[in-house]
């Protein structure tokens, strides 16, 4: 009887010291965190050892890194759809702020500098600061030409992000340089890097102007102003793709001031016409461009999509411009690299 009781003793502290370790085994189950520093300093991997002074990391390039607590700002797990693989973050680095032609409000950190080649032409932005980036961007023949700033609120981390930005360019040598424009917006992004959705309304404007055009229309002034908006969205669709989703609307008004006839007056020092004529119409241009994103390094990616865009003008102009609705695709390709 007694060696009946000790049997049943023994094994139900045996059973008690196996499920001990199983509790223990699952609070110290591995996962896969990104580790940021005071200094800005960040790393992915997986978390080996938390003693409460100091993390040992498992990185895929660097190995075995203790990190001291006191060092460390955030550690913030990550979930599957956030990996291209243990170690790498499918939406590290600056690739994440941009759709195809928007961005999104999500800052770029300071030291994460990179550049875009579009069919059409290159663009770069450097980031100044951890939420304040300044880019350039032009076409292949360097006209015309403009320069871009971003300043990025977060509000709630990997959920919540405002933004304003500018954008002001020239006509470059194309019209003497007389031509130029801007466009001045407000964003709101929901979500985190790799998985969100941004929503952007703001201001634009081009004011073009030729001269000398013949020896009878001597001057004409084209003024486009009005509102622009757009959505755009990025999701994964695989270990390595990202299906993304731009778009923009802009409805303005378009002005035309044509100037015949005109002759210097020294006395006023200027150009006297003998006609001006003026005509105004509403116009409204659009375009949807979704397309897939690959990249399965952290300073490369490539996207390709496809364009429909839209464009319609609500009267005709008295210099014969009489169109309505015009559409048509453009497809569309380009590559991130990192510096």
């Amino acid at each position: 009887m007694k060696s009946k009781a000790l049997l049943i003793l023994t094994f139900i502290f045996s059973f008690g010291l196996f499920g001990y370790s199983q509790v223990e085994n699952d609070t110290t189950k591995v996962k896969v965190v990104k580790i940021v520093r005071h200094d800005g300093v960040e790393y992915v991997g997986e978390i080996i050892k938390d003693d409460g002074r100091e993390v040992l990391i498992r990185t895929k390039n660097l190995g075995d890194i203790y990190i001291p607590k006191s060092e460390i700002a955030s550690i913030t797990e990550l979930k599957k759809e956030d990996l291209i693989a243990v170690g790498n973050l499918r939406v590290a680095g600056p690739f994440a702020t941009r759709y195809y032609f928007t961005n999104n409000a999500l800052p770029i950190k300071k030291g994460e500098d990179y550049a875009m080649l579009h069919l059409y032409g290159p663009e770069v932005h450097f980031s100044v600061a951890d939420n304040l980036s300044i880019g350039v961007m032009a076409t292949w023949i360097a006209a015309p030409i403009g320069v871009a700033a971003k300043y990025s609120i977060p509000i709630k981390e990997d959920k919540l992000y405002a933004s304003v930005g500018t954008i002001m360019f020239s006509s470059g040598y194309l019209f003497q340089a007389k031509g130029w424009g801007g466009l001045h917006w407000g964003s709101i992004t929901f979500g985190r890097p790799g998985k969100n959705i941004t929503l952007s309304s703001g201001f634009g404007y081009v004011d073009l102007i030729e001269n000398n055009r013949s020896n009878y229309e001597v001057g004409l002034q084209r003024l486009n102003r009005g509102s622009v908006s757009s959505v755009g969205m990025i999701f994964p669709v695989g270990k390595k793709a990202s299906f993304i989703f731009d778009s923009m609307v802009s409805v303005s008004e378009r002005r035309n001031y044509m100037s015949y006839g005109g002759s210097w007056d020294s006395e006023v020092q200027g150009y006297q016409y003998d006609m001006v004529t003026y005509d105004s119409g509403t116009q409204i241009s659009s375009f949807i461009m979704p397309g897939m994103r690959f990249q399965n390094k952290e300073s490369r990616a490539f996207q390709v999509a496809l364009a429909g865009v839209f464009h319609y003008s609500s009267i005709g102009f008295s210099n014969g411009d009489t169109r309505k609705l015009r559409s048509f695709p453009v497809p569309m390709c380009s590559w991130f690299f990192k510096f």
